[in-house]
């Protein structure tokens, strides 16, 4: 499989990042002459237009090179929306595409850090620690910032998961009764084609969750919720079968890209 290509900064595109999503409505006209019309919920297809400005020799080589692997728009491959959330679900936990121990409880409806009613409780009655985690089919050697708000009452030293390739990269973050938000940002030495992104709750705890994030990039942006579908494209192509560089200076070059994804 294709990936498209991370900056040397961890980025995958740099601002500003345009991005459409164009819908198709279906319209049929009746003898009567009047009409119904329809969305088609299949056409749907989503384009990004990528500007890129002062990327190093090697990073326009990569990029050029990811271009000529796809031959332009024949070839499929995965994009990481730089403008979304990868996760699936990012307020409700108890989806089937969160991975949790049957042990763990969850109460939905809590308060949230926003004034609304979206946050989720989780309490760990057992002796061990337990983790809900979420595994995304992203390239698990990117870089990635995960992030999610917390809280515990009681206070409470929780452990933010990101893994890839067999390889775990946690770290623990106190928790307190004020509303906060964690990151975990970093980059796995991996050719594994997974993400997986959770949190760790210690034995015997209880926190309350709201808003989990991951994103292709080192820095956690403002949050942005998700439901069933998430950042991640497998079908995409790009757009044109052109790819012109402008180059400045040594290590002074820059491009336009459009990728297009259903």
């Amino acid at each position: 499989m294709l990936y498209f290509p991370q900056l040397v900064s961890g980025a995958v595109g740099q601002f500003p990042v345009i991005k459409n999503v164009i819908q198709r409505t279906i319209t049929n006209v009746l003898p009567d002459g009047s009409t119904v019309k329809y969305a088609d919920p299949g056409a749907p297809l989503v384009q990004w237009q990528l500007q890129f400005q002062g990327l190093a020799d090697s990073e326009i080589g990569t990029l050029q090179q990811f271009f000529a692997a796809c031959e332009g728009q024949l070839n499929v491959f995965t994009f990481t929306d730089p403008l979304s959330n990868l996760l699936l679900w990012s307020e409700d936990l108890t989806q089937p595409e969160w991975q949790a121990s049957t042990l763990l409880q969850f109460s939905t409806g809590a308060p949230d850090p926003n004034g609304g009613t979206s946050a989720t409780q989780i309490t760990n009655p057992t002796g061990a620690d337990l983790t809900v985690q979420q595994t995304v089919a992203a390239p698990g050697w990117y870089c990635y910032a995960l992030s999610v708000y917390v809280q515990s009452q009681m206070g409470a030293n929780i452990s933010l998961l990101r893994q890839a390739g067999g390889i775990a990269s946690p770290s623990v973050y106190a928790t307190g009764s004020a509303w906060q938000r964690i990151s975990l940002s970093g980059q796995t030495s991996t050719t594994g084609e997974t993400v997986t992104a959770g949190i760790t709750i210690p034995a015997g705890q209880s926190v309350t969750v709201f808003g989990f994030q991951l994103e292709p990039q080192p820095i956690a942006s403002a949050y942005k919720s998700s439901y069933e579908t998430g950042g991640v494209y497998t079908d995409a192509h790009f757009a044109d079968d052109g790819f012109t560089v402008t180059t400045s200076a040594p290590n002074q070059n820059q491009c336009k890209l459009t990728i297009t994804a259903h």
